[in-house]
């Protein structure tokens, strides 16, 4: 006896479950964040995808409260009406506030799945994760100055550095 527990893979959720923004940003559907990150091996219930997502959502509110501010006052009824451009048949400010969301969720859930057991290979491991959730960060703050350089003559830098 090995003393082993298997836990079953959790059901996926319905095709068109959601969270929703604030009405001005469009919702996440949770099928497409499960799909592009493939994080926890399987092992991500829909209620900590939800609040992975929910948390990506606050942190890019966070970083993006001034410029949808910005164009809010400017005429903006929502973020589709931020750029006309399109890439792949979608709007590009909608598909670069998906990556926003979808990468800071990941980040979370990339630091929350850290594989952690008393080996070296585990602790090996658990430093890969960090390394994995310190790039999604950095990938979602990418995708935040894309962002926010959407219609402006100087696009804001994707490096940023803030000294503490």
């Amino acid at each position: 006896m090995t003393g082993l527990i298997s836990s079953p893979v959790p059901a996926p959720e319905p095709d068109q479950a959601f969270v929703a923004a604030d009405g001005w940003f469009p919702p996440i559907r949770l099928a497409d964040v499960r799909d592009r990150l493939r994080l926890g091996e399987g092992a991500v219930t829909t209620a900590r995808l939800t609040e992975a997502v929910e948390g990506g959502m606050l942190h890019a509110f966070r970083e993006l409260a001034d410029w949808r501010t910005a164009h809010a006052l400017a005429g903006a009824l929502s973020l589709t009406d931020v750029t006309p451009l399109e890439l792949n048949g979608r709007n590009l400010a909608v598909l670069l506030w998906e990556r926003v969301v979808r990468y800071f969720a990941g980040a979370d859930l990339a630091a929350d799945y850290r594989d952690v057991t008393a080996t070296d290979q585990g602790l090996d491991r658990a430093a890969e994760k960090d390394l994995t959730s310190d790039e999604l960060r950095r990938r979602g703050l990418a995708a935040v100055a894309d962002l926010l350089s959407i219609g402006v003559a100087e696009p804001v830098p994707r490096t940023r550095v803030a000294l503490i």
